[in-house]
């Protein structure tokens, strides 16, 4: 565990973190490209046990259902602030985990995608 968390959960250190590359709304007149201020963020994890993907598992059922999320996760790098910093966002949307291959009982690969995190 470590400075991940999810409505206050610690949840499972991931194994990677990136931030989603944002798709092109529209140009403007001058050809630069209009993106949303939305972003999303991927939380990948590499299992190694049971008791892990139990741990990634039990957080979603736990909180599935209350909608929107505080999630404290790397802070999206800007020029004015310190990157890879954590900060919390709230009013996140939380996808349900994807499953990768199974070994023996449980996934060795799991996805969390984070939407609608608003970056100022």
């Amino acid at each position: 565990m470590g400075d991940y968390k999810i409505d206050g959960h610690d949840i499972l250190t991931p194994t990677t973190f990136r931030w989603m590359p944002r798709q092109v709304l529209d140009v403007q007149g001058d050809n630069r490209p209009i993106y949303s201020g939305i972003r999303s963020a991927q939380l990948s994890w590499r299992l190694e046990s049971y008791e892990d993907w139990s741990n990634i598992q039990g957080m979603y059922r736990l909180i599935e259902a209350t909608g929107s999320h505080i999630c404290r996760i790397p802070a999206f790098p800007t020029s004015t602030g310190s990157s890879w910093a954590f900060e919390s966002y709230t009013g996140v949307h939380m996808a349900e985990p994807q499953t990768g291959p199974f070994f023996e009982s449980y996934p060795t690969n799991v996805v969390l995608i984070l939407g609608n995190i608003v970056t100022g």
